[in-house]
């Protein structure tokens, strides 16, 4: 069976923000242009995800992960932003992180949630591609690192 990798329908870089409220307001905001979700309820829902659990994976990088309500989307949602300077995120303890991947799935689709998530924190531990996301300055490139990895995946299944 073919696990694809969860593409982001938004890639972001060069994002400022002192903290990481900041980051996932301004990915909230990018997925409401993209996807038309309303940003409020998705910085809410982001945020309150964020401070629950740890989302800083090691590394630098951070995933947040939750699971959402029908009226935020019926789809699920995916973002990638790199930071101009890394934020506190938490995690065992409070890591600064420069990449930050977001992953929002609709309520009913539990075992997706769980296999993509699952496939998302693996690609992000891998140190090449981590490497290639910070080096990478043109969006399209970025996005075309998940694509690569979405490719492999398919071929190795």
């Amino acid at each position: 069976m073919s696990v694809p990798f969860p593409l982001p329908h938004v890639v972001l870089t060069d994002i400022r923000a002192s903290n990481p409220r900041e980051v996932l307001r301004r990915m909230a905001e990018a997925l409401e242009l993209s996807e038309a979700v309303p940003a409020d309820m998705m910085t809410e829902a982001l945020a309150a995800a964020e401070k629950a659990g740890g989302s800083a994976i090691g590394d630098g990088v951070a995933v947040v992960a939750l699971r959402i309500s029908p009226e935020i989307s019926r789809k699920r949602l995916c973002a990638f932003a790199r930071l101009a300077r890394p934020v506190p995120f938490r995690g065992v303890e409070n890591h600064p992180c420069d990449m930050v991947f977001v992953m929002a799935t609709p309520d009913d689709q539990s075992q997706a949630h769980l296999r993509d998530l699952s496939v998302i924190i693996r690609a992000l531990r891998d140190a090449d591609l981590t490497r290639r996301l910070r080096d990478e300055m043109v969006h399209e490139r970025i996005f075309n690192l998940f694509r690569a990895r979405d490719i492999a995946l398919r071929a190795a299944a």
